[in-house]
């Protein structure tokens, strides 16, 4: 296994194919380079009015699906011989702002691995809303990470 000190490299999923890509790439990488991978996926948390047991189920059902989001990290990391550690963010707000949150507190990373769209049906056209976000923030707070974009290859024809 990939040794677990170094800078590790990040990778933010959400269960996209172009996320899973995005994982298979940074794990492809960290085995070359003998460093672990960090594997964020964020909560969205959103207020549903007066009716705060409704927040509690979906937070319980998204921090769920999380889990076995990270499952699959796990199961990907050993089968790649890399050790991977699992970050649950939550945020009010964005995505983006707690991918961003977490690189400002984390202390230095090699690199920041995202895939080049996520689940809606616009992303899946264009550069995904939460990676442009999260590239641009970057740069506008000049923060010392290197962001690699995978671009999804589901769906794309061989030339």
């Amino acid at each position: 296994m990939a040794e677990a000190n170094g800078k590790p490299i990040v990778v933010a999923i959400d269960g996209s194919e172009a996320a899973w890509e995005a994982m298979d790439t940074a794990l492809y990488l960290a085995g070359l380079i003998g460093r672990p991978v960090d594997v964020l996926t964020v909560v969205q948390l959103r207020k549903a009015g007066y009716f705060a047991f409704i927040d509690r189920h979906l937070k319980v059902e998204a921090e769920t699906y999380s889990r076995k989001l990270f499952e699959e990290a796990y199961e990907r990391g050993r089968k790649a011989g890399v050790v991977v550690r699992t970050h649950l963010l939550e945020s009010e707000k964005d995505i983006s702002e707690a991918i961003i949150s977490y690189l400002e507190a984390a202390g230095p990373v090699k690199f920041l691995v995202l895939g080049s769209h996520g689940h809606s049906f616009v992303s899946r056209h264009l550069l995904g809303s939460t990676t442009e976000r999260v590239i641009r923030e970057v740069t506008y707070r000049a923060l010392p990470v290197p962001v690699l974009v995978v671009p999804a290859s589901a769906g794309v024809e061989e030339k």
